[in-house]
Order: structure tokens, then C-alpha cells, then sequence
């Protein structure tokens, strides 16, 4: 064999020029928001002392924490983890994940398979988020914040890793090709089931929060009279959102979920003391008893899934088939969501915030399944017979 040329020595250099960059860049972009936003807050705040080092030391169990890495603070363990930071940084890793994937295509010169991309991709992003977890951990050791161990290994490695391997996957879309095109169509309606159920439990929190919208100013200027406090307080708040929007739908597809000693549901309620913060404003403090009617919302959701696989096969099964991946697939990102909601919350009064996963997930997956078979069965194309119409006979005259 001989030497490799220039242009192949070139292409070997960009190629591990774009698996670096996937696998630094989604670190280093997440570390400089969570440490840009932390010299916002600390210079807004009022008596506060800024040093550079303090804030770079503080960003790193605040990066491990935008992974759900559960923190003790002072003593006191918070797994309840805000989504929109983790929703942020996985976002981050699919989209560079993906433009690796693409770029390697274009330096090869060709289309790889999945199998080829999705190896070296998520094993350096896999690899990058690990080592960084390994720094961030020791950091942290001894502060006032500290990480949560093994956890704050495994779980950005896992997170990174499927981030990673869902953009090759969305890079590489010939693997689609490959699968049951009922599967596929299933499959699709079933995020979008999801994705209407959330959007739909969203619209529920902001009515709830715009209700209480007198409350939600007598919060803020109780306990967050100051700008670097309110401002603070605001970053928290919309960091949180997404969490009381998945509660929110697990109410609305008749789960529910705890507060400490507040319990909430589609069919009851358990007041109690509550956290004094602006997210929690639209939290009724009795219960409704047209609450139940909300349950007519998830069985529209399903019932357009059903309308939406009317048109899959001519074959009754073959519809049905197509609801109940779609099922599945909502089931399952209720249960994953649902997973990342809950948890310890300082272990006082409002600990724990609990999401029944197991509840919410078959709930999500029955409003799917039961109202969409429905529909495809009594909408969907019916099957043209192969036989020729017998001619009616002639009666012969007396």
C-alpha cells in the first residue's frame, strides 16, 4: 500500500475536525449560557459579590443539572430538575449531531449507513459529555451545590448519546424506507398526539396563570421586590414551565399528580401549602367539579389520529394496526417526560413532586388507541370485492 495523498490526508483532518466539533460544541455553547446567565443574575442581584471564578465554579453542577442531574444544595437534595434547559441542550446535541452526520456524507462523497455514522458520531459526543460529567463532578465536590453521584455520569452520557444517535437518525432518513409504511404513519401520528396533548396542556396553565394574574403580581412583589431578584425569579420560572405544562396534561388525560401535601386530579383535589413562587400562581385552591369535561379534550386528540390513519390500508387490521403504534408511541413519550418531572424537593414541606408515570402513560396511551380505533373503523376505506356482480335472471313469460 502507499502513502496516502494530500486530499485523503486532508479529508481524514476535516473528518475529525466535525466530530470534534460535535462533541466540544454542544458543551462549550451549554456551558457559556448557563455561566452567562448566572453573571446576569449575580450582577442584577442586590449585595452580591461577583468573581469570575465563583461563577465559573457555580456553572458546572448548573450544567450537570440542565442534564436532570439531581443536585444537594446546603444539605438539601432537589431532583425536581426544570426541562427547558435539558429540551435546550438535547435540541443542541440532535442539531449538531445531525450536521455532523451530513457533513461526513459530504467529505466522503457518498451516503453512508446508519450503522457507519451513528458509530463514530454518538461514540465522541458520548465520550466528550462523560469526560466533561468527570471534570464537572470533582469541581462541584465540597461546594454548597453538589452533584448527585453516579448520576451525574450516566445520565448526561445517555442523554448525549440518544440526542446524538436521534440526529444521525434524522440525517440518515433512508432507514425509514426500510420499515412497515403503516409503522411509519403510526408512528408520526403518534408524536403528533403527543405534541397536541402538550400544546393543548400548555393552553390549560397559561388560562390558569392569566386567571390568577393578580396573584402572580402579589408573589413577585412579596418575595421578589428587587430587580436582580425578580429578574432571577422570572429565569427560574420560565426554566420550570415545561414541567408544570406536563403536569398540567397529566391532569388533563385524568392522571394527575402530588405537591407535598397537595394532590390534584381530573376527579379530586387535596389542598394544602404550596411553594410562594409565580410558576404555582394558577394552582386553584379548591376543586372544580366541571373538571371531568376536560377529559373530552384527550378523546378529540385521539379521534384525529383516528381520522388521520382512516386512509392507511383498505384492511380494517391493517388500520387498527397503525392506531395502536400510535398508542404505543404516546404512551411512551408520556412515561419519558413523566420520568424527568418528578422528584425530591428539599425535604420539607413540599417534597415530593410525584407524576405517576405509569398512570399517565396508559392514559396517554388509551385516549389514542380507543377513540382513534373507533374512527378508523367505522371511517376508514372499505375493501373492494373481487367477485363480478351476479346478473339478476330473467323470468321467463307464461
Amino acid at each position: 500500500m502507499g502513502r496516502p495523498t494530500v486530499a485523503e490526508s486532508d479529508v481524514g483532518f476535516d473528518r475529525v475536525r466535525v466530530l470534534l466539533g460535535a462533541a466540544v460544541g454542544p458543551i462549550v455553547t451549554g456551558y457559556a449560557m448557563v455561566a452567562s446567565l448566572l453573571v446576569v443574575v449575580t450582577a442584577l442581584a442586590p449585595r452580591a459579590e461577583f468573581s469570575a471564578t465563583g461563577v465559573l465554579s457555580a456553572a458546572c453542577p448548573v450544567w450537570l443539572a440542565a442534564y436532570q442531574v439531581p443536585l444537594d444544595i446546603v444539605g438539601a437534595p432537589l431532583g425536581v430538575l426544570p426541562l427547558l434547559p435539558t429540551f435546550a441542550v438535547v435540541f443542541l446535541v440532535f442539531r449538531t449531531s445531525s450536521s455532523a452526520s451530513r457533513r461526513l456524507d459530504d467529505l466522503d462523497g457518498r451516503h453512508a449507513g446508519f450503522l457507519a455514522r451513528a458509530l463514530p458520531v454518538v461514540g465522541v459526543v458520548a465520550g466528550a459529555h462523560a469526560l466533561t460529567a468527570v471534570a464537572f463532578v470533582g469541581v462541584s465536590t465540597g461546594a454548597a451545590v453538589e452533584a448527585s453521584f453516579p448520576e451525574a455520569i450516566v445520565l448526561p452520557t445517555v442523554l448525549a448519546a440518544a440526542a446524538a444517535l436521534s440526529g444521525v437518525a434524522a440525517a440518515s432518513g433512508g432507514w425509514l424506507d426500510r420499515l412497515d409504511p403503516l409503522a411509519v404513519r403510526g408512528m408520526r401520528a403518534g408524536l403528533a398526539a403527543f405534541g397536541a396533548l402538550f400544546g393543548l396542556g400548555a393552553l390549560v396553565f397559561v388560562a390558569a396563570t392569566v386567571a390568577a394574574w393578580p396573584t402572580l403580581g402579589e408573589l413577585f412583589d412579596a418575595f421578589s421586590p428587587e430587580k436582580g431578584s425578580a429578574v432571577g425569579m422570572s429565569l427560574l420560572s420560565i426554566a420550570y414551565v415545561p414541567n408544570a405544562v406536563v403536569l398540567a396534561t397529566s391532569v388533563l388525560t385524568g392522571g394527575g399528580f402530588t405537591l407535598g401535601q397537595v394532590s390534584v386530579s381530573a376527579f379530586a383535589m387535596t389542598p394544602g401549602p404550596v411553594p410562594a413562587v409565580p410558576l404555582l400562581a394558577g394552582l386553584p385552591a379548591e376543586y372544580g367539579a366541571w373538571w371531568p369535561l376536560l377529559l373530552v379534550v384527550p378523546v378529540l386528540v385521539g379521534a384525529l389520529v383516528g381520522w388521520s390513519l382512516r386512509d392507511v390500508d383498505e384492511f380494517a387490521g391493517a388500520r387498527l394496526r397503525a392506531v395502536f403504534v400510535a398508542g404505543v408511541v404516546c404512551g411512551f413519550c408520556a412515561v419519558v417526560v413523566a420520568a424527568f418531572t418528578g422528584g425530591s424537593l428539599g425535604g420539607g414541606l413540599y417534597d415530593p413532586v410525584a407524576l405517576r408515570a405509569e398512570v399517565f402513560s396508559l392514559t396517554a396511551f388509551g385516549f389514542v388507541v380507543v377513540p382513534g380505533s373507533a374512527v378508523v373503523w367505522l371511517t376508514g376505506r372499505k375493501r373492494r370485492s373481487g367477485r363480478t356482480p351476479r346478473r339478476p335472471r330473467r323470468r321467463r313469460g307464461l
